[in-house]
């Protein structure tokens, strides 16, 4: 038996991230991971914000490219630019992005051990007891960063998310502006929700999708009515498909075992994004565990910061995607319609634009939907 501090389980980023914090705290940490090695074959469009990206201080050898502007496209190909003044967010390298921020902690002294996958989780009155296939692991505080996988947060006593929509997505040879992104919409594409076309380079970009359900056969869509037309058909051996947490846990603290990042549910409910959330409930967490190793306490004031902090973005991205579910194609491209006449209205909207933060820019868009739609009764 190998007793620590902390143990870690799951070395993606929001992991990684938190084992190196705390190991930076001067406690004695372990990083478990089931797989052999990290960022292989991940499903992610790869996009941080730049804001995120310089607070955290993350890798940029990481960064495949960045862009400063996006691309709505319309149901019926209506294109409206947004471009912002500066860099808005990066492109990155998954396999490079996960590697350095598990190098970060392995610097800084955690224990990390690969092909170690936790098959039970035996939680007590002063330890958790971790078990995998040849190995016992002893620690005062077990932390769940383990993605979409929620097997060990039933043995924990923890909830899972409310519930999950889909992300599917390829990378394939296709040539488009560097630094803008396109957003696809329309019931055709991805009802209620969009696709995305994100440029890697000036030769290769990914294409992919966000939705309720089977989200194989809605990027199969996206490719035939906005990226082949464009573009000789390229040859796809397998589609990606992931699924996304929708909505939080009601609790992340049960005893000693606590959930960060997706395991969590502290994505973006417009986007699917995990990262920016979870690095920031990432530092949130090693602040409230750090004082309760230390001087004992609570750690639901973990619980209590984090859903007062991004509970408004949960939320509002709920209501949009309730909203996009109900919204016809005819009433979105009216709404294009009524932007390219009025521009007065997209400069009233610049000053929202926060690429971590969307509630302010959304609900600004849905009071003016909403008062669109009055109008054209």
């Amino acid at each position: 038996m190998t007793r620590y501090d902390v143990i870690v389980i799951g070395a993606g980023p929001i992991g990684s991230y938190t084992a190196f914090q705390l190991a930076n705290e001067g406690f004695d940490v372990a990083l478990l991971e089931k797989q052999p090695e990290v960022g292989r074959g991940v499903i992610c469009s790869g996009v941080i914000g730049k804001t995120a990206y310089k607070k955290y201080s993350l890798p940029r050898a990481a960064i495949l490219t960045e862009f400063d502007s996006f691309d709505f496209v319309s149901p019926h190909n209506q294109r409206l630019a947004y471009i912002h003044p500066e860099t808005l967010a990066y492109v990155v390298d998954r396999r490079i992005f996960d590697r350095a921020l598990l190098g970060q902690a392995r610097d800084k002294g955690v224990n990390i051990y690969f092909n170690q996958e936790a098959r039970r989780l035996e939680s007590g009155h002063r330890e958790v007891m971790v078990k995998t296939r040849d190995h016992l692991f002893q620690a005062a505080f077990v932390i769940l960063a383990t993605g979409v996988n929620y097997r060990l947060h039933k043995m924990a006593g923890l909830d899972q998310p409310s519930g999950f929509f889909f992300g599917s997505q390829v990378e394939i040879p296709f040539s488009t502006h560097s630094r803008s992104v396109e957003i696809h919409l329309g019931r055709a594409i991805a009802p209620g929700s969009f696709g995305w076309v994100i440029p890697v380079s000036n030769r290769v970009s990914r294409i992919g999708v966000i939705v309720d359900q089977k989200g194989r056969e809605w990027l199969k869509r996206m490719l035939e009515q906005r990226v082949y037309p464009r573009m000789t058909r390229p040859r796809i051996d397998r589609f990606s498909v992931k699924p996304i947490a929708y909505g939080p846990l009601k609790k992340s603290v049960k005893g000693r075992v606590m959930a960060v990042g997706e395991a969590a549910g502290q994505v973006k409910t417009t986007t699917g994004g995990a990262i920016s959330f979870g690095l920031l409930c990432s530092e949130i967490l090693v602040d409230k565990l750090s004082r309760r190793l230390r001087n004992g306490g609570s750690l639901d004031e973990y619980d209590l910061e984090w859903h007062s902090t991004l509970m408004p973005e949960i939320h509002i991205g709920v209501e949009v995607r309730q909203v996009a579910a109900n919204l016809s194609d005819e009433r979105l491209e009216g709404f294009f319609s009524f932007i390219k006449k009025n521009r007065y209205w997209v400069d009233a909207l610049v000053s929202r634009v926060n690429f971590d933060r969307h509630s302010d820019l959304l609900y600004y868009c849905m009071e003016s939907l909403k008062f669109l739609m009055k109008m054209r009764k």
